[in-house]
């Protein structure tokens, strides 16, 4: 089997795979008779699963790829795509994996991660994430190839808002939020976000800002997103709406700390206020249970969850020479060693294959 990057004769093969795994996870998809939106498409909504074919069409900027893997007799049965996010040229998110539903297919799926691993080595990246819906079929694959799972999202949505004048709004514990009030918001999600989640999403401000939330915060301003803080003092809530289109409801984007109760919601009663009418949706971490049993209260119904997962390759980095029998050599990083010349077995990426061990 060949693993090449697409080209634009591809694109009806790629579009007609892409057509039949929707399909397939659609048919598949465990709902309920009264929900409104199929599962699959109800995850397909948020964060990029799947693409359509307008961003499907190969890039030339080399942060982005777009692989096939192509069988001599079938032809291309599969393929597989990754983009960086803006600012975040070393840490790739993988957007589609799909496969023809054949035996070719089915062993495609490996070959083209690893193929993507290796593309991602070669531009110097040292990260993948990827989003898969709880129990889907491919998690055993990404799992095989070293990814973790360090976080859940659980998504919530809501047919229509709930006027019942139960709650007494308070317009004023919200205000629109400005571009210098980004640092502010950081500093939240640093308090309200695990460690182990953050050293991932935002090592540093530049990293978090364009990255989290699919780049909401790089954008704020710039797009048809309202952003709104609640300071007390100091920003202790953030919410940002997207407004419905003609194909997707609302959208919201929702942080908020709970030391105190009694405030945190009456900011979610504010936030909703702010919501238009009609469909919305949520999406909300693992660890803000707080938040997501306020929304349910508020008429919002969980309906699927997705699992965050991220791979580590490592980096390659020069050892300086520090002696004059040892030589620079390139390894991976966090086990970077000198090592004497008169050890032709060492592997770069591996252990020695004799007993001798790596000198210090």
């Amino acid at each position: 089997m060949n693993i090449r990057s697409a080209s634009f004769r591809d694109l009806e093969r790629i579009e007609t795979l892409y057509r039949e795994a929707v399909e397939h996870e659609d048919r598949g998809a465990q709902t309920s008779p009264d929900s409104p939106v199929p599962q699959a498409t109800l995850l397909r909504l948020w964060h990029a699963l799947t693409k359509s074919l307008s961003s499907l069409v190969p890039l030339t900027d080399g942060g982005d790829a777009l692989l096939v893997a192509e069988d001599a007799i079938e032809g291309v049965v599969g393929f597989i795509q990754a983009q960086a996010p803006p600012g975040r040229p070393k840490a790739w998110q993988i957007l589609s994996l799909c496969t023809s539903s054949s035996a070719y297919g089915h062993f495609a799926r490996q070959q083209l991660l690893s193929a993507l691993r290796n593309r991602g080595l070669e531009h110097g990246v040292h990260r993948f994430h990827v989003r898969l819906p709880a129990d889907h079929p491919l998690l055993p694959v990404f799992l095989e190839h070293g990814f973790t799972q360090f976080a859940t999202e659980q998504i919530l949505y809501r047919d229509e808002s709930s006027s019942n004048g139960a709650h007494t709004i308070k317009s004023s514990l919200l205000r629109p939020a400005r571009r210098d009030d980004i640092a502010g918001i950081h500093m939240l999600y640093l308090r309200a976000t695990p460690s182990t989640v953050a050293d991932l999403e935002g090592p540093s401000l530049n990293a978090w800002r364009a990255g989290y939330a699919q780049g909401l915060m790089a954008r704020m301003g710039r797009d048809d997103v309202r952003h709104h803080v609640a300071e007390n003092p100091g920003i202790v809530a953030w919410a940002a709406i997207r407004p419905p289109s003609a194909t997707q409801p609302a959208t919201l984007n929702l942080m908020c700390e709970g030391h105190d109760p009694a405030l945190r919601e009456a900011i979610i009663d504010a936030v909703l206020h702010e919501l238009p009418s009609g469909p919305a949706a949520c999406v909300l971490r693992h660890y803000d249970s707080e938040l997501i049993r306020a929304l349910q209260l508020r008429g919002f119904a969980v309906y699927g969850t997705q699992l965050l997962l991220v791979c580590e390759l490592g980096e390659k980095v020069r050892i300086r020479q520090t002696a004059r029998r040892r030589k620079a050599v390139l390894v991976q990083a966090g086990i970077a060693q000198s090592v004497p010349v008169s050890q032709p077995h060492l592997r770069v990426f591996g252990r020695p294959t004799s007993g001798n061990s790596l000198s210090s």
